[in-house]
């Protein structure tokens, strides 16, 4: 990617700086603004499983185990108001190695347009952008089987898993074919942001699996990059 001499604070130092960096650099500015996440910046940090329920080496090479994950608004729009739901999660690796593979899904109408929804059940979470694996393309996608009452607020959701655990099935798509299970996922508790797992920003950009790439990789840079603007914007990094 193309990128231009820029000296930082008229030290006379000279960095590059990319397209991608400078087409998002409002994000960092906006974040610091608000001291809080650019993107889905109110949500609930969770802790729980996956379980995989699609055959061994059928698709994506997720694997049963532990999670981290967040619900979260993307707007933040107070209270119960609609917003795009996000969900996103951790795993520690998958059948290729231990490599972690953060996944982040939003409301949406299809694979790739967002969609603001009124309540968390009410959303198909889509990762909006396809990922390459061993010569394949694939979409993921989740849905919500909990009842979850009160609106798209966060507060219904730290409710709901105080008393019963959170419910997802997680569904794979190679292509333009029909979606079918990978697995569930489960969060059964809140977490504090001091609980291991719990101290990095999910970034499917540079954390997506041993052998998993996102695509297009034009669109993963600029992602990547409006990503750690909102991180540096506010302080994360």
């Amino acid at each position: 990617m193309s990128t231009w001499p820029f000296d930082r604070r008229g030290s006379g130092q000279t960095i590059g700086v990319t397209l991608s960096d400078l087409t998002t650099l409002p994000l960092r500015a906006g974040a610091a603004l608000r001291d809080k996440r650019f993107f889905h910046p109110t949500g609930v940090l969770c802790g729980g499983t996956v379980t995989r329920l699609a055959p061994e080496g059928e698709g994506l090479p997720l694997m049963s185990g532990d999670v981290v994950g967040r619900l979260s608004k993307g707007a933040g729009t107070p209270g119960a108001l609609p917003d795009f739901a996000g969900l996103a999660w951790r795993m520690q690796g998958d059948a290729d190695g231990a490599h972690p593979w953060d996944v982040l899904t939003v409301s949406s109408s299809s694979r790739v347009l967002l969609r603001p929804v009124v309540s968390w059940p009410a959303a198909q979470y889509s990762t909006l952008m396809p990922l390459g694996y061993r010569g394949g393309v694939y979409w993921l996608r989740a849905r919500m089987r909990s009842t979850v009452v009160g609106g798209l607020s966060v507060e219904a959701i730290r409710d709901q898993i105080a008393g019963s655990p959170l419910e997802f099935v997680v569904e794979q798509a190679q292509g333009r074919g029909d979606f079918t299970t990978l697995a569930t996922l489960t969060f059964d508790r809140e977490l504090c942001g001091d609980e291991p797992g719990c101290d990095q920003p999910f970034d499917p950009t540079i954390r997506s699996g041993t052998e998993i790439t996102l695509l297009p990789r034009w669109l993963t840079v600029f992602r990547r990059s409006a990503y750690r603007n909102s991180r540096e914007g506010r302080g994360a990094e």
